[in-house]
């Protein structure tokens, strides 16, 4: 397993702590950690210094230019809590009825 499989595994089971479903991307050392019912990709990537988690900020719906942030790997809980609020912001954007089943909106957490 490459060095950017174990770090997608770790933001996933980060990520499954915080009630958030992942599926796992992984081929010739670059690995996708991918929240698909809302867009959401994270990528786990060498930045040239160190390991980092990369995902966009905006929805797959917005046009325009998107913009990106990231967080050191080693950091991987850091980065989880950040997704984790990013993806049940677009979950309660694209389907709020089901949100709603689920138990509040952003604002209750």
């Amino acid at each position: 397993m490459s060095p950017a499989g174990r770090m997608a595994r770790e933001l996933a089971s980060h990520l499954a702590e915080h009630g958030v479903e992942s599926r796992i991307s992984e081929s010739d050392g670059v690995a996708l950690v991918g929240m698909w019912a809302v867009g959401l990709n994270v990528w786990c990537q060498w930045s040239g210094r160190e390991w980092r988690f990369l995902w966009s900020l905006d929805a797959p719906t917005e046009p325009g230019r998107w913009r990106y942030t990231s967080c050191p790997a080693s950091s991987a809980e850091t980065a989880a809590r950040r997704i984790a609020g990013l993806y049940r912001e677009r979950f309660e954007a694209m389907y709020p009825a089901a949100a709603a089943r689920r138990g509040g909106g952003a604002a209750e957490r």
